[in-house]
């Protein structure tokens, strides 16, 4: 098991896309927290206590989002050059395949995760003071931040490792996976306003945001529904990759 993790790793970390990816969260982070939070902020709102607490949450929600393509495409670049194939006659169980992308992609999801959620308030502050500003005495609940940012970024990239495994198209899945969070979702939610409790990706922010979503949605409510359909997603694609033709 240890030769697949570590071969996963290699993978990740050797392809030219995983570094674009995350060099582009970074740019967006630094845009909007540094300078749109940060430098066009106004001192009034940086003298609240509360100031750099929101941005490590609009970051992961954000950010969060694109980085998790960097695991999809481990996948997806092995389904289209047909290399996957490999993968599967190494290892004696095609579930230990599974499992070891899993693994990488977990491990590289939470760690890039925290470290673009404690990039943004960095951002803000250099913005402010490159303007001029002040911060004034800030509340910092490092604890909700870490784990909360950390779910959130991993929620991302097992609804992305999902779609890649059940699509096995490349295209298909980045097209879908971009659709369902920022207009399927919306469209279901104004048509059946009930429903909005249980959205997969619209929980999954909802544990990014001070309280919930209101509606008598708290925090807890939000990660169980959205722990339940990554669930779901990693059992299909498990069940899948087990029946179906390797490519």
């Amino acid at each position: 098991m240890i030769p697949l993790i570590k071969a996963e790793f290699r993978k990740l970390l050797t392809v030219r896309s995983t570094y674009v990816i995350f060099a582009i969260c970074i740019a967006i982070v630094a845009l909007f927290a540094g300078y749109g939070d940060g430098f066009r902020a106004t001192q009034e709102g940086l003298l609240r206590p509360d100031a750099l607490m929101g941005e490590p949450f609009n970051a992961i929600v954000f950010a969060g989002l694109i980085m998790s393509f960097a695991g999809m495409l481990l996948v997806a670049h092995e389904y289209r050059y047909n290399t996957i194939v490999y993968a599967l006659t190494i290892a004696n169980r095609r579930l230990k395949v599974l499992l070891a992308k899993f693994i990488v992609v977990s491990i590289f999801a939470v760690l890039t995760g925290l470290a673009l959620a404690f990039f943004a308030p960095l951002c803000t502050i250099i913005g402010a003071h490159l303007h001029g500003y002040h911060l004034g005495p800030q509340h910092f609940d490092y604890w909700a931040v870490i784990w909360r940012c950390a779910f959130v970024g991993w929620g991302y990239a097992m609804f992305a490792f999902s779609f890649i495994f059940i699509m096995r198209n490349q295209v298909g899945s980045i097209v879908t996976f971009l659709l369902v969070p920022l207009i399927g979702e919306s469209i279901i939610s104004h048509i059946f306003p009930t429903t909005i409790n249980y959205l997969p990706f619209t929980m999954l922010q909802a544990v990014a945001t001070p309280t919930g979503l209101g509606n008598h949605t708290t925090i807890a409510h939000a990660v169980v529904v959205s722990g339940v359909y990554i669930a779901v997603g990693l059992l299909v694609s498990a069940g899948l990759l087990v029946k179906r033709d390797a490519n």
